[in-house]
């Protein structure tokens, strides 16, 4: 009887805090709750230009994702002054380095160390450490994750410290679920006035700004509705878990504020149209149907839960009721994608001339003459002439059909090409019964494709591996990830480096981006959290971060798992390991991004120190006093 009012006493202590404690949580708090909300102009260099695979351009203006990274920098900053103090009180570093906690730290710092080491080797060190085109998350911001995790896992030592973060992340969910609602009743706060002179605020000059997703698609503050679907399946469990709370243990406020945000985070989460954050937050919720609800009915009661339940399925009903097209979307995207409709397989130039292969292994040759009468000639794979039909388009031009049943739906265009001041002889390889179409220019003895940035490149065989016939899997996903895992052989070690995923993918591969209608598109990440991290920093580093969040939701369903959740700490500790798994899940199809990415570092190292706390509590040790 004594250890439980002891501990009620340290439980009733713990709930208050002062303004130290908030001043320590405070870059924790920024990091999660105001970085994802920044939205301003930076303009920078382009040095991809002298690539012939990229755009003619050596500026560009960034809006979403520069200033985040600046942000998190500065705060990291602060952190880490803040943890080497940590460090040095001889208390603080027994407990963070007590030998449970041994395993998941020297993951982190497995996986930081071969981030610099990524780094140091890469082909492109400048782009690995400042970041590049479309992709702001170079070394010093995986560096600052890293700090994020472990500062928030040294300050939040008390029930006090868990409410403060997670009303920092209800303060900023509230405000990115509005402009995202905002945006789904096509009232998008960007498009008015007085949000262009918030993104135009560290600019000189007036700039006009357009916008690539149609009026009504919610991006909110985060760039893209990709990562709306990510920080929807991370904020989501948290804040529902906030909104259910007793009002003796979150004020009224917080609550009222909660319950409003998780409406906005669902509204903001159905007009993204992210089909992977609903996966996302759909199989959180079966995680936690699937190991919590025992423990859970008896903490909550049958009652609320049925009302919670049925509450779900009414939102589920309204949601098939009035959304049906996004559902239908969803539910093809997953399981009915866009068939392959392609036919030409490869373009390669060779001494015979040029090499097209369609997708059921048949070949011909097209040399071209520089004959203005006969302007080119065909062969098979077996070197006999392909006679030739001559047609007018309506324009009077002259076009070819190949009188061959194998290639009967090609048109072979001659045309001429003018690089520099001269002009070359070129044919336009077609096919319009898909409306495909390649230019081949003669330049030089060989045969190179004329791009959609009017450059010369050359012709190669893409390595491609899986997904052959249904590359549109997953929104086109089918087709990048075809194209990614045959380059992760050659960074088992060490990665390319972070960010300069775009150098590394074949941008080059004309015949397959064209297939997929992504001519004139540059690809700048693989669309998966864990075939980015192989990419970047190396096999040796995912394995290092897996094991690090596995190490943290096993234990997690070790603690929680079928008992009670009579605290406050226990219910936000099940809340924010659901959240993790949320995200882990997402991952599967998004990246990782500093428009989310702090939120999830931030929630990870919270959710280790509500472990640690709910592992204090029940052995009768007293709380710590970071935020009292």
């Amino acid at each position: 009887m004594e250890k439980k009012r002891g501990a009620d006493a340290a439980h009733s202590g713990a709930s208050a805090y002062s303004v130290k404690g908030v001043l320590v949580l405070l870059p924790v708090l920024l990091a999660v709750g105001f970085v994802p909300l920044i939205v301003t102009a930076k303009s920078y260099s382009i040095e991809l230009g002298r690539f012939p695979w990229f755009f003619n351009t050596s500026d560009s203006v960034d809006l979403f994702l520069y200033w985040k990274g600046q942000a998190l920098l500065l705060l990291a900053f602060l952190m880490l002054a803040g943890f080497l103090f940590f460090l040095s009180v001889k208390e603080q570093r027994h407990m963070l380095w007590q030998k449970s906690r041994t395993l998941p730290l020297a993951c982190l710092g497995l996986y930081l160390i071969l981030a610099v080491l990524s780094t140091i080797f890469s082909a492109w060190p400048d782009q690995a450490f400042w970041g590049s085109y479309e992709q702001w998350e170079g070394l010093p911001v995986l560096l600052a994750y890293g700090i994020l995790l472990l500062y928030t896992y040294c300050v939040v030592d008390s029930e006090a410290a868990v409410k403060l973060f997670v009303y920092g992340l209800i303060a900023g969910s509230f405000v990115l679920g509005l402009i995202g609602a905002g945006q789904f009743m096509q009232m998008d706060f960007f498009r008015s006035e007085a949000g262009q002179n918030v993104m135009k605020l560290f600019m000189d000059g007036d700039m006009e700004f357009s916008f690539n997703f149609s009026d009504g698609w919610v991006y909110s503050t985060l760039y893209n509705p990709n990562y709306v679907g990510s920080y929807a399946a991370l904020a989501l469990p948290v804040v529902v878990a906030a909104a259910m709370q007793q009002k003796k243990k979150i004020p009224p406020f917080w609550v009222g504020l909660a319950m409003v945000d998780a409406c906005l985070l669902l509204i903001t989460l159905i007009g993204s149209q992210s089909v992977t954050g609903c996966v996302g937050v759909v199989a959180g919720a079966v995680f936690f149907l699937a190991f919590m609800l025992p423990g859970f009915v008896k903490t909550m009661g049958r009652r609320k839960i049925a009302v919670g339940a049925a509450g779900i399925a009414v939102f589920i009903t309204l949601l098939c009721v009035f959304f049906p097209e996004g559902i239908q979307y969803g539910v093809n995207k997953i399981f009915h994608p866009t068939r392959d409709y392609h036919v030409v397989a490869s373009m390669l130039s060779t001494d015979r001339g040029l090499e097209v292969t369609t997708v059921s292994d048949e070949t011909f040759y097209v040399q071209l003459t520089g004959n203005q009468s006969s302007p080119m000639t065909v062969a098979g794979e077996d070197g006999r002439e392909i006679p030739l039909a001559n047609n007018k388009t309506d324009d009077g031009s002259s076009y070819y059909v190949l009188k061959d049943d194998r290639f009967k739906d090609f048109r072979l265009y001659p045309k001429t090409v003018t690089a520099g001041k001269t002009g070359y002889p070129a044919v336009q390889v077609s096919n319009p019964d898909i409306n495909k179409m390649w230019t081949i220019v003669q330049f030089r003895g060989e045969y190179m494709v004329y791009n959609a940035f009017g450059k010369l490149d050359e012709l190669r065989e893409i390595p491609a591996w899986g997904f052959e016939k249904n590359q549109h899997f997953g929104d086109k996903r089918g087709y990048i990830w075809s194209r990614t895992i045959p380059l992760l052989k050659d960074y088992i070690f060490l990665g390319c480096g972070p960010n300069v995923f775009t150098m590394i993918f074949p941008n080059d591969d004309y015949v397959g981006k064209t297939n997929m209608n992504y001519d004139g598109v540059i690809v700048t990440k693989p669309h998966n959290m864990y075939l980015q991290i192989w990419a970047h920093t190396g096999l040796l580093s995912l394995l290092a971060f897996l094991v690090m969040v596995i190490w943290y939701l096993a234990g997690s369903m070790k603690l929680y798992f079928n008992r009670p959740l009579n605290g406050l700490s226990d219910r936000l500790g099940l809340a924010v390991m659901i959240s993790i798994f949320s995200y882990l899940v997402t991952g599967l199809a998004n990246d990782s991004t500093v428009a989310v990415a702090p939120v999830f570092w931030g929630l990870l190292g919270l959710g280790m120190a509500i472990n640690r706390k709910v592992k204090k509590e029940q052995s009768g040790e007293a709380e710590g006093n970071g935020c009292k």
